[in-house]
């Protein structure tokens, strides 16, 4: 008695404890779906409305660690910027809003960016748009572009940009670039906008040194597009980094930051001295040859920088012997000289060890049969 006791207050334990636990029951199918949105509030498209925060909300309970970035704040942008994207965890719905607010009278849209997950870790693999307005009307302007690294001819995922009104400094808007570089700013008001481009590399949504961006004016009627070339804009300037030789007559010089496009980089300002203090003449100087098959190449608007020359010599180097080379006045990307230098050695030629000759091989006479 006493043991049949024991197993039904046993029972009456795990049953309570099943009753009470909030996880999913076990058995049935994984859940390997991401979070879907079965609602946002306002609407998309809702104009007159002023609303503290805006909801999203979503089939399932969401992370609020999500895999695709530092916090749930960073996966939503308001756009145009009024303070710090604020982002607030409900279970299964967020609370969006701007630090200072909602502006009165203007459009405002919300990008949700990819990386949302369950508590699964699955994670949406695109994003989500919402556009609504404190005023009257919706605007109507539209503006495309693609954002590079130009330096390192690439396409710039998930980077930042800005389009600052120039009749309001005050007001920027902001959008992300997807995984092909591409971006957009939908519903924007028809102006003189200055438009910047950030590899947002850390991810914190500013532009920090050492990031490369870049600028454009554009004009928006109803609909512009414009494509950024973005690339480190280094005020101590470019120095050389390293010179091989590539045979006795021909050096190649590579450089720790693209040089300018528009002031070449002449021969006259290479020199190329000996232990003695003897100069070897420098006959030219030529890119070295570009790769116009790659797909990105053939997007980029314009080529892509030089991080390398040859140079090309009018007598030949002598092997063991370190000779200097200096290159002076190098100018950057943007407009920065420096002048720098590094020492090259060409290598005593290895002499060409010729594989023996294969003996022939000996032929053997067919045994003959002895009679």
């Amino acid at each position: 008695m006493r043991i049949v006791s024991r197993f039904a207050l046993v029972s009456a334990v795990c049953m309570a404890a099943a009753c009470a636990s909030q996880g999913s029951p076990p058995g049935g199918p994984v859940d390997s779906q991401a979070p879907q949105i079965v609602r946002v509030a306002p609407d998309s498209g809702r104009t007159g409305v002023r609303p503290r925060e805006v909801i999203f909300e979503f089939d399932e309970v969401v992370s609020e660690r999500p895999s695709g970035a530092q916090s749930l704040d960073a996966l939503f942008l308001i756009s145009p910027r009024n303070g710090e994207t604020q982002a607030d965890w409900h279970r299964s719905e967020i609370a969006v809003h701007p630090r200072r607010g909602f502006k009165a009278n203007t459009t405002y849209t919300i990008n949700l960016l990819p990386g949302l997950s369950d508590l699964r870790g699955n994670a949406r693999n695109t994003g989500a748009t919402t556009v609504f307005s404190t005023g009257a009307s919706l605007a109507t302007g539209r503006l495309t572009g693609t954002l590079f690294n130009w330096s390192e001819s690439r396409i710039v995922a998930r980077g930042l940009v800005e389009a600052r009104t120039l009749a309001d400094t005050t007001t920027v808007y902001v959008t992300a670039t997807d995984s092909s570089g591409a971006f957009i700013f939908r519903n924007v008001p028809a102006g003189a906008y200055r438009v910047r481009g950030i590899s947002d590399d850390n991810a914190n949504r500013g532009l920090d040194p050492r990031e490369p961006f870049d600028t454009a004016a554009v004009t928006l009627v109803d609909s512009a597009k414009v494509d950024l070339l973005a690339f480190v804009h280094d005020s101590v300037g470019t120095r050389l980094s390293n010179v091989s030789a590539r045979d006795s007559v021909t050096l190649e010089l590579n450089f720790d930051n693209p040089i300018s496009t528009t002031v070449p980089l002449l021969s006259s300002r290479i020199r190329v001295r000996a232990p003695d203090s003897t100069d070897v003449p420098v006959l030219n100087t030529a890119a070295p040859p570009r790769d116009t098959s790659a797909t990105i190449a053939k997007r980029l608007p314009r080529p892509a920088p030089l991080r390398t020359l040859i140079v090309k010599l009018a007598k030949p180097l002598r092997p063991t012997i370190v000779y200097r080379v200096t290159v002076t006045d190098v100018q950057n990307l943007i407009g920065v000289s420096r002048t720098s230098e590094k020492e090259v050695v060409l290598p005593v030629p290895q002499p060409v060890v010729k594989p023996p000759a294969a003996k022939p091989a000996v032929v053997k006479p067919p045994d003959v049969l002895k009679k």
